[in-house]
């Protein structure tokens, strides 16, 4: 299986392999997820490393504590294409605000000019950043077709997203109407999805189920 486990002690990553950090207090919940952003990194169970990801905001070398990890073992060029991807997505948030940066529901979405004809940038949750830079690479980890995604209820979100509680209109800016529940994607299916043989991870998507925001 490609996701890496530190209950048997220290593991070496790579560049790119997925990285997750559980909430704090909590044995398996996966709150957040990036990419490793070093090579050859040997860690052990919430150890820090260098990640790319959406806080937000978009970092080239944030710093988290790695809980879980996985992996799509990537060629020299799909490394190489990722690594490209990044760099387009960085310059496209040169003069974008933290907070237009962000968005949960769905895991991406296009800004576009007012022309409606171009793509100014594309908002991203932490989990809509990994799923979309494997897909550069023609890799769908997750099926995010909010008819096949579990219900997610609010104690669930506020668990995930501390800064969301009390505030309706925070969720309103990332895309959560109403009062719940909502289908959208959790850290923790990006692990499930990479919780599989390597060719079925290249073949199709996951499709996550309920319980699988822990991992």
């Amino acid at each position: 299986m490609p996701t890496i486990n530190f209950d048997q002690g220290p593991q070496t990553l790579s560049r790119y392999d997925v990285v997750g950090q559980r909430a704090e207090g909590q044995i398996r919940f996966v709150r957040h997820v990036g990419l490793l952003a070093e090579d050859n990194k040997y860690l052990e169970i919430g150890g820090e490393a260098r990640v790319l990801h959406m806080g937000p905001p978009l970092e080239e070398e944030g710093t988290i504590e790695v809980h879980v990890a996985g992996r799509v073992p990537l060629t020299n060029d799909e490394s190489k294409i990722i690594s490209t991807w990044f760099e387009k997505i960085k310059d496209e948030y040169h003069s974008i605000s933290r907070r237009r940066q962000y968005v949960i529901c769905p895991p991406w979405k296009d800004q576009r000019d007012s022309n409606n004809r171009s793509r100014r940038y594309r908002r991203y949750s932490c989990a809509g950043f990994v799923l979309d830079s494997h897909r550069q690479v023609d890799i769908e980890l997750l099926d995010i077709d909010e008819n096949v995604l579990p219900a997610v209820d609010r104690q669930t979100i506020v668990l995930a997203y501390p800064d969301a509680e009390g505030h309706a209109n925070l969720l309103l800016d990332w895309g959560l109407e109403g009062n719940g529940p909502w289908r959208l994607v959790l850290a923790g299916y990006v692990l499930h999805a990479l919780n599989r043989p390597t060719n079925q991870i290249r073949r199709e998507p996951y499709q996550a189920k309920e319980g699988d925001e822990q991992f």
